[in-house]
């Protein structure tokens, strides 16, 4: 069992500005500053003609509602590790989230294109918990969660998107 979504985030220059930004680390760690995560560490980057990846640690708020029964696996404040792997020649990547005892796997398929004058990045994400009885509703609160941070994500994307 896992739970599916799209998710999209809108951009008013095209793929080619945004490669640069998401290609560059200090895009990553003003970005988390600037969505208000503490304790942030870049803890592995490289980057290629081929495509690069990034993989940052940080911890955030809970920003979904919380039901009782969550509260037993996620407390208020989460520790992230987050991987980003993009390939230059499609402008294809994924991501890989690993949420600090949480029995949880959250990924991303996303595809950067141009969209008029701008540009979009759709993802794909894909929740799943392995816990019987519980799954299912624990997916839906991380998916929640997903679903309020991502305008906050795209929104601080688009103010930093102005240095690229």
């Amino acid at each position: 069992m896992s739970t599916k979504f799209t998710m999209e985030h809108k951009f008013s220059k095209p793929v080619e500005n945004v490669w640069k930004m998401y290609s560059d680390r200090t895009f990553f760690e003003k970005k988390y500053a600037e969505l208000g995560y503490t304790n942030v560490q870049i803890t592995d980057y490289s980057s290629s003609a081929k495509g690069f990846s990034i993989t940052a640690r940080y911890d955030a708020a809970n920003d979904a509602p919380m039901p009782d029964f969550a509260k037993k696996f996620m407390s208020s404040t989460v520790s992230v590790t987050q991987t980003d792997n993009w390939d230059a020649a499609s402008k294809t990547g994924n991501i890989k989230i690993d949420i600090k005892g949480v029995p949880a796997k959250v990924t991303a398929e996303m595809k950067l294109e141009n969209v008029g004058k701008g540009s979009v990045n759709k993802m794909n994400w894909v929740i799943s918990v392995g816990i019987p009885l519980i799954g299912g509703k624990l997916e839906s609160v991380l998916a929640e969660d997903v679903k309020t941070k991502s305008p906050k994500d795209s929104a601080a994307s688009e103010k930093l998107l102005k240095n690229y």
